[in-house]
């Protein structure tokens, strides 16, 4: 992609020879980074969940014997399950926006403006999910279970004052390690493209 004036981004944009670039800067956006960074916003958000991994495995003891079976690390509780669709979503947007910067690398610059537009809506809408919705839901997930550092008597408050125990048994079984590990590879995953693509959208 050629630069017309690296110092000033928007006129480089505006002047260079990418209809994405160009239509990119002229229309609003809440999130104006390229997708090289939001990758990289993906992949913290990513790496946050699996911080749901050493926050139960330092629990008190007072709080282990509340999760099933004593064991925070291998039990399933409800609102872990808030964590495993916040790191499908995050998993399901960073896959959209790579294939956005894909298809942009490979039909540049014959790219018109109506496939451009298409992919700037793709964009917009994936990074509007993955960065709100599903980041969100991770920030709820975690604070959840770190909840469990407040104390016994502040954990089972919560626990008591909930229509249903966040705490108590899923149908569907899914160990915390699981979901933390699983957390923590997709999050190198997702930061390894971040690098692949930035180059070109430097």
């Amino acid at each position: 992609m050629n630069s017309t004036d690296p110092d000033d981004p928007i006129a480089d944009a505006l002047l260079g020879e990418s209809t994405y670039e160009r239509l990119r800067v002229e229309r609003y956006a809440l999130i104006k980074r390229r997708i090289p960074q939001k990758l990289v916003y993906q992949s913290v958000l990513l790496l946050s969940l699996a911080l749901v991994v050493p926050i139960t495995a330092t629990y008190p003891s007072a709080v282990r014997a509340a999760f099933p079976g004593g064991d925070p690390l291998w039990a399933s509780p409800l609102v872990l399950w808030v964590g495993v669709y916040a790191g499908g979503i995050e998993l399901g947007t960073a896959a959209c926006l790579v294939a956005v910067a894909i298809v942009r690398r490979r039909r540049e610059p014959q790219l018109s403006e109506a496939e451009a537009h298409t992919l700037l809506n793709v964009e917009d809408v994936a990074s509007m999910f993955g960065l709100a919705t599903g980041g969100f839901a991770i920030v709820l997930t975690v604070g959840f279970f770190l909840l469990g550092h407040t104390g016994g008597e502040t954990f089972q408050a919560v626990i008591d004052s909930a229509p249903r125990n966040p705490y108590g048994q899923a149908g569907v079984s899914v160990p915390v390690i699981a979901v933390g590990t699983a957390a923590a590879v997709s999050s190198g995953v997702v930061y390894l493209f971040s690098r692949y693509l930035a180059p070109e959208t430097a």
